[in-house]
């Protein structure tokens, strides 16, 4: 017997059309989420790093070789000293790079060339040693900031006898307070500022004086007039208190 086909129900005749287009929405939806906040592989700096796309992270610039202090260093030392100037002397060594692995590129060493170290900072002032790599120092170097630019304003010499004085020899002023360290007894005081000059005085050592006016340049050495007493003395022997160890 004929059985007529049952037509479909309304529900079943659009369940299937209904369900592509669901199925459709939630793709376009996962794509569009995956498109805003997936990663790229472009090198912007987009992606999981948070930066925008549009404005990548800069690439590093080259380390200078060398600041301003050690520019000012280099130029005394050829104009002054007749030396070339090797820069730091931790990354000097004689005749060649260092052979350390994964050590920094130094600058050869020669008879000619000097290096230097610094020693601190203090009200402006900044301080050094010069010498030949791996050997000792031969002077102290301050170096003060005028016209904006960094100037070499003291140098004085490291000689065997003042080698042993303790503490760093800063650039002195007038009216300073100050105090005779390393002389072994006691700091000639003489008429003049020169070492020809009779000595008239003698400052015990851990004495401390007041600078009256200076300094004069002779023999090597800086002298300041000391105030109380007529007379001159070496700067070689003469810290700032907070300075003298």
């Amino acid at each position: 017997m004929y059985e007529p086909e049952e037509e479909p129900s309304f529900l079943s005749r659009y369940t299937v059309p209904l369900g592509v287009a669901v199925g459709l929405i939630v793709m376009g939806v996962i794509a569009f989420i995956a498109l805003g906040l997936g990663g790229d592989d472009d090198g912007d700096g987009g992606g999981n790093n948070g930066a925008d796309g549009n404005n990548p992270t800069p690439a590093a610039s080259a380390t200078p070789t060398g600041n301003a202090q050690e520019q000012a260093i280099g130029a005394y030392v050829r104009t002054t000293l007749n030396m070339e100037y090797a820069g730091d002397c931790s990354t000097t060594v004689p005749g060649g790079p260092a052979q350390t692995p994964g050590a920094a590129a130094t600058v050869p060493a020669t008879a000619t060339r000097i290096c230097s170290v610094k020693r601190g900072d203090r009200e402006g002032v900044a301080g050094f040693v010069l010498g030949q790599p791996l050997s000792e120092p031969t002077r102290y170097i301050f170096l003060e900031q005028r016209g904006g630019q960094w100037q070499v304003t003291y140098s004085p010499l490291i000689t065997p006898d003042t080698r042993a004085v303790p503490g760093i020899p800063w650039p002195l002023r007038p009216g300073a307070e100050v105090v005779v360290v390393g002389t072994g007894q006691c700091l000639n005081v003489r008429e003049g500022p020169a070492l020809n000059q009779a000595a008239v005085d003698c400052i015990n050592d851990g004495t401390r004086i007041r600078l009256a006016s200076g300094p004069a340049d002779a023999d090597n050495r800086q002298w300041w007039q000391v105030d109380g007493r007529s007379g001159w003395v070496a700067a070689d022997y003469l810290r700032y208190p907070d300075a003298a160890q």
